[in-house]
């Protein structure tokens, strides 16, 4: 009876790691900083499309949200993607008294075994990261990489890659990415404890 109970545990085991549409590659976080947690971001989503881009960033949002983050879907402040740049974002910071931006990108090639940012300051992130955005396959393997850049400092100081795949619908890839993001960013302690 035991056997048949492992070997049972075993195969469910197996199925649900088969079926799993995202995992988390690797995180990097600036060595020699204290970590704290970031309380209202901006959150943005380099998507190829208004209604995926609005999907993620309402999610994330909706998340961190119940956490008691302030976090607003950029969507909702600026429709075009392509209209956000230095300007937007210093207003945004501004006006709603954020102390961190999240941006979001779907990348390739699949991120180094070491992970590393390709970018470390807000600056650098509008413009060409939209247009190094990727549009996310379907039933393929693709990347993601999430970013957390300091308002005041504008440094980045949180980075992490996941890996994603589209089985079933985006909608439930999103919900997986999620998931994994912001239980990675508690457990570093970016994001307010529950």
């Amino acid at each position: 009876m035991k056997t048949s109970l492992l070997l049972a545990l075993a195969a469910a085991s197996t199925l649900t790691l088969s079926c799993r549409t995202a995992s988390h590659v690797d995180t990097w976080l600036p060595k020699d900083q204290e970590v704290r947690p970031y309380e209202r971001l901006m959150i943005v989503g380099l998507a190829t499309t208004a209604s995926r881009r609005g999907q993620y960033e309402n999610g994330f949002a909706d998340r961190v949200g119940g956490r008691g983050v302030l976090a607003i879907a950029s969507i909702n402040v600026v429709p075009e993607v392509e209209e956000i740049d230095g300007e937007t974002v210093a207003s945004w910071l501004a006006e709603y008294n954020l102390d961190g931006v999240v941006v979001t990108r779907v990348a390739t090639p699949k991120p180094a075994r070491d992970y590393a940012p390709p970018h470390t300051e807000l600056s650098g992130w509008y413009g060409a990261w939209a247009d190094d955005s990727r549009r996310a396959p379907r039933d393929e393997d693709f990347y993601l990489e999430v970013d957390l850049f300091d308002a005041e400092t504008e440094a980045l100081v949180y980075s992490a890659a996941f890996q994603a795949k589209i089985k079933d619908t985006r909608t439930e890839t999103i919900h997986a990415v999620l998931d994994l993001l912001v239980e990675d960013m508690a457990k570093r302690r970016v994001l307010p404890a529950r």
